[in-house]
Formats: structure tokens, sequence, C-alpha cells
């Protein structure tokens, strides 16, 4: 699963079984990104299809949501440095 989220927005993190792309760090990443209208299988597509006000995630939820998530599965030992 990919989420979009602001350039910049998630430099640093370091959240086990979480690969940021295009970080600060990184060489240059590609993700193919479907039509809007691309919602189900097969294939690349949108779980939650893009649009007014709807291209970004909000990147401080998702790190929470991804760290109680790597909790759930991979138990609280190093889940997340910060």
């Amino acid at each position: 699963m990919y989420w979009l989220v602001r350039t910049g927005a998630a430099d640093g993190w370091d959240v086990r079984e979480v690969r940021v792309l295009g970080g600060a760090a990184s060489v240059a990443s590609y993700l193919g990104v479907p039509p809007a209208h691309r919602t189900t299988r097969p294939g690349t597509h949108w779980r939650i299809p893009i649009g007014p006000g709807r291209y970004l995630t909000d990147a401080a939820l998702l790190r929470g949501a991804l760290v109680l998530a790597a909790i759930a599965e991979l138990g609280s030992g190093e889940v997340a440095r910060r």
C-alpha cells in the first residue's frame, strides 16, 4: 500500500516494515499512479480515490496508525524510534 503525503513530511521516520519513498536521503523513486476512476482490482487502484480535498494523507495521523499496526503485528520492541 502507498500513501501520498506532503513532500518532506515523512523524513526521518523509522517505523519497522515501513519504507519512505522519495525521502531526503533516498535516490529517485517512481510510483505508477492509476487514473482516478480505477478503484478496483486487478492491478494498481485507488482504495480511496483522489478528488477535491483528497490528495494527500495527514502524515502525523498516518505515522501514528502505522506505529500501532506495527505494534499489533510485530510487538512493541523497537517499532519506532521517533
